[in-house]
């Protein structure tokens, strides 16, 4: 892996291409370095000192430069896991920012004015005189069910040394032309289509492209040389005319890709998507391919890792600080696994209930708690199945109450976020329980036999 210090001098020397364009139509690399200059300044004051910002934008040259303003010292930025008002609005009560760096297409809280980063003059600058490489430069959102998001610190070391070692080990070139349908606040989408193209000096596009016909016409239309998508669009994608004749990489990530769906779609343009599997707290750990006969999880080859009572932990660099690690520097993550060959594993469930859907991370138990108190049902029963639309994971409910299932529905749209709420219910009068008083889990799976999609 690269020594994240020399990576770091390069990047703040400033601009290896300054008039070679980032964003096409939007941003060259001397922009991004120049709004970087500009933030630094406009947030310069003593008063700001150790403020965090938050920021309100898709606009990855924004984004970018905030990175690059951040590494020199500027302030702590936040990027929530969703620019809707609610969750900007819950960023703000966790973080008490007072400033956002925004653009017009995001309503922000009232009293937070929205910054847009103005031009300045980038100086060049060594990494001695940047942010120490382990301290808290960036803080990640990661979407919870209900309650506050819970908020994960990043340091450079976490954040460009992933960059960096993704851009290497895939080969991004400044040749490469990305196009992106996972936004930018996503912590894949954040390394991925924002930062390791950045250090490639390579190009991406504005657009976040999420309707089939949208990401077809995108990769006719343009040099596409890297897609970086989810498993519901490689989904929406099976079947569809693809003509990507530029196309050299393509990624998944946020849920479990569909083996059909990844090879269908390497059948159409004969490249087979790369799956990474990871978290926002503990940065990239394992990939597969399994159009190409890669099905197992391969981990990277920087991780340590082994198997505790069925569940995975590992120790890495690109861990943030937050996370609790043992005397070892070990890390226990909530996914159960079982070895296979001597380096090579596969996943075998959640041990925590916590699932993804749509690439959000849902807890379950948080949400059949919150259910379970609402006054017109009795009793609830939460579980996940495997998604048959792309989806990591669909939310399965049985509810007990003397309603129907539209009532059931209209009264969680009131009390859950959209993609927490669940996908299939069941309505029964009494909850199927065994003799000793717990779930009947049997009883319940029956309730879903005979379903279809």
């Amino acid at each position: 892996m690269n020594d994240i210090k020399k990576i770091i001098d390069r990047i703040l020397t400033g601009p290896e291409y300054p008039e070679k364009e980032y964003v096409p139509g939007r941003h060259t690399y001397a922009d991004v370095y120049g709004m970087a200059a500009g933030l630094l300044e406009q947030f310069s004051s003593k008063e700001m000192a150790g403020e965090p910002v938050c920021i309100c934008t898709e606009d990855r040259g924004i984004i970018a430069a905030t990175l690059l303003a951040s590494l020199v010292g500027g302030p702590v930025y936040i990027l929530p896991y969703s620019l809707s008002p609610q969750v900007i609005q819950e960023t703000r009560e966790v973080m008490k920012f007072r400033y956002a760096v925004a653009d017009s297409t995001v309503e922000l809280p009232e009293g937070v004015p929205g910054v847009r980063p103005e031009r300045g003059t980038w100086m060049s600058r060594r990494s001695d005189g940047a942010r120490d490489i382990n301290s808290n430069f960036f803080q990640l959102f990661t979407g919870g069910s209900t309650g506050k998001p819970k908020v994960w610190q990043k340091t450079p070391m976490n954040l460009f040394a992933e960059a960096a070692y993704q851009a290497e080990r895939y080969s991004y070139a400044a040749t490469d032309l990305v196009a992106a349908t996972v936004p930018p606040y996503h912590i894949y989408g954040l390394l991925y289509s924002v930062m390791a193209p950045f250090l490639a000096s390579a190009s991406v596009l504005a657009g976040m492209y999420v309707f089939p016909h949208e990401i077809v016409s995108v990769l006719g239309s343009n040099p596409v040389t890297i897609l970086v998508s989810m498993p519901v669009h490689y989904r929406v994608l099976n079947g569809a005319g693809i003509n990507a004749p530029h196309l050299r990489l393509a990624f998944s990530s946020t849920g479990p890709l569909d083996p059909g769906d990844a090879l269908a779609f390497y059948r159409k343009t004969g490249v087979g998507p790369e799956e990474g599997y990871g978290s926002t707290e503990t940065g990239g750990v394992a990939c597969r391919s399994t159009a190409t006969g890669r099905d197992l999880l391969e981990p990277f080859e920087f991780l340590e890792w082994k198997i505790n009572h069925d569940r995975l932990c590992v120790k890495s660099p690109f861990i943030s600080p937050d996370v609790p690690v043992d005397e070892h520097g070990f890390f226990m993550t909530g996914d159960r696994v079982a070895l296979v060959g001597k380096n090579r594993f596969t996943l075998l469930g959640r041990e925590d209930g916590v699932v993804k859907v749509g690439g959000k991370r849902v807890d379950l138990n948080d949400v059949q708690d919150k259910i379970k108190r609402i006054a017109e049902i009795r009793d609830a029963f939460l579980f996940s199945m495997q998604g048959r639309k792309g989806r990591g994971a669909d939310i399965v409910a049985v509810i007990e109450a003397d309603l129907d299932e539209i009532e059931v529905r209209q009264i969680l749209s009131r009390v859950l976020e959209q993609y927490a709420q669940p996908r299939r219910i069941r309505i029964v009068n009494k909850m199927p329980s065994t003799s000793a008083g717990k779930y009947d889990h049997e009883a319940i799976m029956k309730l879903f036999d005979a379903e279809k999609d």
